[in-house]
């Protein structure tokens, strides 16, 4: 079996399977976790730049929302 991202024999307590790809180095994996940029499961690079504007708009709007005053009842403010 060969490590789905270095593609060198995996063997012994340093190999795992990775769900749905296949056999890899426990090093390996993390390493491609890091570089990633996932967020809980969400490929952010696999975004169109139309779905990051939506996403970042979507962030500013809760931020918005959770800083707000307790007492306001006003609409969330999205900028």
């Amino acid at each position: 079996m060969k490590c789905i991202f270095c593609n060198k024999s995996v063997f012994g307590a340093e190999g795992f399977t990775v769900p749905g790809k296949g056999p890899a180095h426990q090093s390996c994996h993390q390493a491609n976790q890091a570089l990633k940029r996932t967020f809980q499961h969400l490929d952010i690079s696999a975004f169109n730049d139309e779905e990051l504007i939506d996403l970042k708009d979507l962030v500013l709007a809760e931020e918005n929302k959770r800083n707000r005053d307790e007492n306001d009842s006003s609409e969330v403010e999205l900028f």
